[in-house]
């Protein structure tokens, strides 16, 4: 593409006539020049200039005074030319500096400080001649425009969308530290991934890391056309109960599914280290340089859990903001400290231009008295707006030099956040801004102060403010609706909200935020400042508190059990983390546990762990061992353990639970058999099968018996018990039981229900498990077919129906169908249900098996040691899955020829079995410890 400009002179509107002199001289000697002679402020047009000028130019000109790095405009064309031109190698071929200082050092980024940086000249004369005949032969070399290298549009974004914060100045040296720190390689994390670019920033609270973050991914994001993704850590608000470290862990999960499902990446059932590979490996497939941003996070982190924080892969660049200086060994630190004199003067002024020298000269003084804190300076910046008369900023400063003692004892609070020497004049402006607020303003940093510090959205405002005005009871409504209505007849809740948002936003005490701009955020230190301010009547703040409680409680047991609406409750979680890590009543801890069936529902065990070990405690000290909510907590705690593998503190559990409920309720209660069949159901996933028979046979007794045997929950027995007869090797047994739960199906629920499904599916397997595989095939064909149409074709229960099918296939011989079948299986369950779901490891564990069968030993031993792997460290060694893991890969080891291989596996997985009572063991194990003693046998002979 032909370029339409020769020259883009970028410069500092308030440089005077020099640069229009320049561009005239550029015109003579014949170059075409795109020159813009009014002043640039507003973003809109910044992005509309960049467009229409820079990217139809061969090369920017910089004329590059002390001034042009504190105008915006400037800014973001300097930064456009100079990404885009690094694309082709050395961005001084497109970007030309002209320096009309005596020194160097205000020019950034460093590259443009050399040799080639031309001189301002003095007058029209001879150096202006010469500098132009410079520029015009630099730019006779130059082929095709900026943007044929890098298009001028702004990368995707992942996570908290950025909003365009107008009143953002200076930062322009620490933001290309930032980028010269981003692409370094020279971070090599402990934890095995080199070669990854890590750059943090860090200083105070208030000084406007996350700010300086958000505005180095506006103005820098061409640098990374692969997307900006951006993490909300929640470390800086040490004055609350802090997040946990499983909670904090949840966070990070939730954010790494949002990221995962815009990519298209199906989420369910998986892990966060799940998703966490598989957005590595959708990184890795686009190839293209992204941005990873770690806003606040929190100190103390150990290495692996720094790192676990940090991008997945190495395209993607990782820049953290943080109050700590801990991680200096492990990221390149950018230290952030006050503004700059000018850049405060021009953030304070912002909203108010001070009239005349003397104001001039107040507004100085009153940044300096501020020091030079960019919140501070926002915050006074708005409040300085309200002031009428000739100085307003004298004063503003006159009635901040009146440190009452609230301000004097609020300072001695934050002086932890805060510059030395400033802490009582920054206090005081907090403070005066918050006590102007309206009643709606108060009350929502109110509501604020009690949450995390995460984005609020206007509906759970809303909704907090509808109930924390409910009258107590009905005669408290009898009294409102007699009242006189000229003094209660208060503006609905979502107009108070609306108003709310306009005085905190207007006051610069909340900043606007949400993907849609709906909600709004609070600084950790105007939280504070708000605790503080209401510590002597807490009554309005409590009330808050407990309202927000209810409506998070409302908002998030919506969803949380079904993951595709979990994006719409993620602030809501943070929350509810927040306001539930330390419980006082029995609404917080119920709040928890939504929480933790959040968690549970995307795989955050150790998180739902933690949550519902606290609810558990608070129940047992509340509500007494015996209560059902207490008994439902120790149940849901049980399958936590379940599915996290650990056995035997969930059959703990699961056996105090039925104690308690077959001496309350009865041993013939409902609740007291579904006690019992959740006993059942973690012997048999422990591989228990004989007392898991046990305790089934007695529910199935008693179920027929009190219930009818035409109940649903006596047919879910019959199938839960013929399950695990056909485990235990019994299956003629589990044929019988299976054909006669069938036949009630059928009748009692219909063909199509899903007991009726695991009923034609448990005698498939039982025929199969008999031999009569033509029999089986055809029933599982019919099976899958309904599961197909009914359930869906990526439903677990179908995929499973399909494994089974596979291995009819290959009983009777045809590999070559169980293989194609098994791999599309396999392919299905690891996008749906994750790589390492049990029902994934039985899928690879299958497939091993007949590649095995077809000859094919080398894939074979390859899935067999994967599965081994995920096996040991999923469900430990003595699983009996990993047993029957470690059988099938010694099978294939001994096939190859790989004696001292098998010996290894054996010793490291099997032998334990010879110590193991053959009772106890399932069939595969059975089988596998006669295999053992069979090799044993050979070794002892020799």
């Amino acid at each position: 593409m032909r370029a339409a400009y020769d020259v883009f002179l970028s410069h500092a509107w308030a440089d005077g006539d020099r640069p229009q002199q320049i561009a005239d001289a550029l015109a003579e000697e014949g170059l075409r020049v795109w020159f813009d002679a009014g002043e640039i402020n507003d973003f809109a047009s910044i992005t509309n200039a960049v467009t229409a000028g820079l990217a139809r130019s061969k090369a920017l000109l910089a004329y590059y005074s002390k001034t042009y790095p504190l105008r915006r405009a400037c800014q973001w064309e300097l930064t456009a030319a100079f990404l885009a031109a690094q694309i082709e190698g050395d961005p001084r071929r497109r970007v030309l500096v002209i320096n009309p200082e005596n020194g160097t050092d205000h020019i950034h980024p460093i590259e443009l400080r050399d040799a080639k940086s031309r001189k301002a000249p003095n007058d029209e004369g001879t150096a202006l001649l010469e500098l132009v005949r410079s520029v015009v032969q630099h730019v006779a070399a130059l082929e095709g425009p900026l943007a044929d290298i890098r298009p001028l549009t702004p990368p995707p974004w992942h996570g908290i969308k950025p909003l365009r914060y107008e009143r953002f100045v200076g930062r322009f040296q620490e933001m290309w530290a930032m980028h010269s720190s981003l692409h370094e390689t020279t971070v090599v994390q402990t934890t095995g991934a080199s070669g990854q670019d890590i750059a943090q920033v860090t200083g105070l609270g208030g000084i406007a890391k996350s700010l300086l973050a958000r505005e180095y991914a506006l103005r820098f994001g061409n640098a990374y056309p692969g997307g900006i993704f951006w993490l909300s850590a929640y470390g800086n608000d040490d004055a609350k109960a802090a997040l946990s470290d499983e909670g904090r862990d949840a966070e990070r999960g939730g954010q790494l599914s949002n990221f995962a499902q815009d990519f298209g990446i199906d989420v369910t059932g998986k892990s966060a280290e799940d998703i966490r590979g598989a957005l590595a490996r959708e990184i890795d497939k686009r190839g293209q340089l992204c941005l990873w941003i770690v806003d606040d996070l929190p100190s103390g982190l150990n290495t692996q859990a720094f790192a676990d924080w940090c991008a997945p892969h190495p395209l993607a660049r990782t820049l953290i903001t943080t109050r700590s200086r801990a991680y200096g060994a492990l990221a390149k630190r950018v230290d952030l400290s006050a503004l700059a004199p000018e850049e405060a003067y021009q953030l304070l002024t912002s909203r108010k231009n001070p009239i005349g020298e003397a104001e001039q000269e107040q507004a100085r003084a009153l940044a300096k008295d501020l020091g030079y804190h960019a919140l501070a300076l926002d915050v006074s910046a708005s409040a300085l707006v309200s002031y009428g008369g000739d100085a307003p900023y004298r004063e503003f400063r006159k009635e901040l030099s009146d440190k009452n003692d609230d301000a004097l004892e609020l300072s001695t609070e934050l002086a932890d956040a805060l510059p030395n020497g400033h802490e009582a004049s920054i206090a005081q402006t907090m403070l005066r801004s918050i006590r102007n607020l309206g009643e709606e303003g108060q009350d929502f940093l109110r509501l604020a102060s009690v949450l995390a510090v995460a984005p609020i959205p206007a509906s759970l405002v809303t909704l907090v403010l509808e109930r924390a005005d409910e009258p107590a009871n009905v005669l408290g409504a009898v009294l409102k609706l007699f009242a006189g209505k000229s003094k209660d007849r208060r503006e609905s809740p979502v107009q108070r909200q609306r108003k709310a948002f306009h005085d905190v936003t207007a006051a610069s005490l909340a900043e606007i935020s949400g993907e849609k701009q709906e909600a709004r955020s609070v600084h950790t230190l105007v939280s504070r400042a708000v605790r503080f301010h209401q510590k002597n009547a807490p009554e309005r703040a409590q009330t808050l508190r407990a309202a927000a409680v209810l409506a998070l409680w409302a908002e998030i047991a919506r969803a949380a059990e079904d993951p595709r609406l979990h994006k719409e409750i993620e602030f809501h979680v943070a929350h509810a983390r927040q306001v539930a890590a330390t419980p006082t009543t029995v609404n917080d801890v119920y709040l928890a546990s939504w929480v933790a069936r959040y968690d549970y529902a995307r795989g955050a065990y150790a998180s739902a762990l933690n949550l519902w070990e606290r609810e558990l405690e608070f129940l047992r000290r509340e509500l007494g061992p015996e209560h059902p909510q207490t008994l439902t907590s120790m149940n849901n705690l049980a399958e936590t353990r379940r599915a996290r593998g650990d056995w035997p503190r969930a059959l703990e559990l699961q056996e105090d639970v039925l104690a308690v409920r077959r001496r309350v309720l009865g041993p013939e209660h409902p609740e007291t058999l579904g006690a019992m069949n959740n006993l059942a159901t973690t012997l048999k996933a422990q591989g228990d099968f004989a007392r898991a028979r046990v305790v089934q046979e007695k529910v199935l007794d008693v179920s027929r018996r009190v219930l009818g045997p035409d109940h649903p929950d006596t047919l879910g027995g019959m199938n839960n018990l013929a399950s695990t007869l056909r485990a235990q090797g019994d299956f003629a047994g589990a044929g019988t039981l299976s054909e006669a739960a069938l036949d009630v199906c059928r009748r009692v629920v219909g063909p199509e229900h899903r007991y009726t499904l695991i009923a034609m599916h448990n005698v498939a397997a039982a025929l199969h498990a008999q031999g009569d595989s033509a029999r089986a095939r055809e029933l599982q064909e019919e099976t899958l077919g309904i599961s197909r149409r009914v359930l869906g074709p990526e439903h677990p229960d179908t995929l499973n129906l399909m494994n089974d099918l596979a291995a009819t296939f290959s009983v009777q011989g045809d590999f070559a169908r169980a293989r194609k079948l098994q791999e599309e299986v396999l392919r299905v369950i690891r996008d749906v249900l994750g790589p390492e779901h049990p029902d994934t490891l039985n899928a690879m564990n299958n497939l091993g098996v007949t590649l095995q069968a077809q000859g094919d030993l080398a894939a074979a031993r390859k899935l067999q040691e994967e599965t081994l792997a995920i096996r040991r460290r999923v469900l430990g060694p003595d699983h009996p899955d990993t047993t029957v893991s470690a059988w099938w890969l010694c099978l294939t080891l001994q096939a190859l020829g790989e004696h001292t291989e098998v010996w290894t596996v054996l010793r490291g997985d099997l032998l334990w079995l010879v110590d193991r009572n053959p009772a106890t063991l399932g069939a595969a194990q059975r089988e596998a410890l006669e295999w053992v003693n069979k090799v044993m046998k050979e070794v002892d002979s020799g």
